[in-house]
């Protein structure tokens, strides 16, 4: 039996063939959500891709995927090259893509402690009760510090921020600040005497407190602050929770889609319990981070007029160091023959 179609139909099926190739990535695009995960690659999946996977079910069209970064600088700069089309991370490192790669703000997270509902963050600055010399936070200037992760924002970024809150040069102020990977080691640190001070995110410290890890009587929190509208003890401000944004060539459709099926995520839903979060509410204002933009811009500045100027002087080193012995020896031979001896008195 002769099972070749005719050349016609033939012709006809691949033509089919090759318009559903065409048609159906559009059908189901992949959508790239580069997400800032300090646990780590797994964490950062069992944590975010539930959320992915409703943004799929409410828009069929498109298929979520989650990428996480444990290095920010990593995520910043493929957000910067356009590698996807979302991007969650703190906002220290939001601020900076906004300015460097045009990043558009959407939601911000909303957190769940007891009770309450609020879409901020604080740091708690605490030192033992029994040490006399530390009562706010210039105190703790010159003196050794530790806090948890150069990168958490509700650790040491929020500390950088108090400390230029009160005009403080957050590369200066401390001598040395230690970075001890966790709340945990903060903890340690201070309880044992081997720091004066150290900070924390104030859910965790709310969270040894709860535990009995933490006597209330035996620490002090500098500029302790306490507000309705947030449910722990912290220092100084408070500040905004993470946000969602969507690289400028996201289509206007799909933002809009994510923006609103986010907001619609029903209480309870599993993608809320893996992320442990409460839900997304309309952006925050993020003026009170700009601060640590303009601070790393201003070292950016300083550092690379420093590369040109070390630059210069190893590619200018042998003329440099010519001129330089030039200027010795007409100094030496101006020293020598240069003043006219004094004629000797005539008797």
């Amino acid at each position: 039996m002769n099972t070749c179609l005719p050349q016609g139909r033939s012709l006809s099926v691949i033509l089919i063939l090759m318009a559903f190739l065409l048609v159906q990535p559009a059908q189901a695009g992949v959508v790239k959500i580069g997400v800032f995960s300090p646990e780590g690659f797994e964490a950062g999946i069992h944590r975010w891709q539930p959320s992915a996977d409703y943004l799929a079910e409410q828009l069929p069209k498109h298929h979520f995927q989650v990428l996480p970064y444990q290095d920010l600088t990593e995520l910043e700069q493929d957000a910067r090259q356009g590698k996807f089309d979302f991007v969650l991370t703190q906002p220290a490192s939001f601020v900076r893509l906004e300015q460097q790669a045009g990043l558009i703000r959407l939601l911000t997270r909303v957190q769940r402690d007891g009770e309450q509902q609020h879409a901020r963050s604080a740091v708690v600055i605490f030192t033992r009760a029994d040490n006399p010399r530390v009562r706010n936070i210039p105190d703790l200037l010159d003196a050794p510090f530790v806090t948890t992760a150069r990168d958490d924002y509700s650790g040491w970024q929020l500390v950088q921020l108090e400390l230029l809150r009160h005009r403080h040069d957050p590369d200066s102020a401390f001598s040395p600040v230690t970075f001890a990977g966790d709340a945990e080691g903060v903890l340690d640190g201070v309880m044992r005497g081997d720091y004066p001070a150290g900070a924390m995110g104030a859910r965790d410290f709310d969270r040894f407190l709860r535990q009995g890890r933490i006597a209330p009587q035996a620490i002090r929190v500098l500029e302790a602050q306490e507000t309705p509208d947030f449910p722990f003890r912290f220092s100084g401000t408070l500040y905004p929770q993470w946000p969602l944004g969507a690289l400028p060539g996201t289509a206007a459709e799909l933002r809009d889609g994510v923006t609103q099926a986010l907001q619609r995520l029903p209480e309870g839903h599993s993608a809320l319990q893996a992320g442990g979060y409460a839900g997304w509410q309309p952006a925050d204002n993020y003026h009170a981070v700009r601060p640590l933009l303009e601070k790393s811009l201003t070292r950016h500045v300083v550092e690379r007029q420093l590369n040109v100027a070390n630059l210069w002087l190893k590619r200018n080193q042998p003329v440099l160091l010519i001129s330089l012995a030039f200027t010795l020896l007409v100094w030496l031979l101006l020293r020598l023959f240069g003043h006219p001896r004094h004629a000797l008195p005539q008797r």
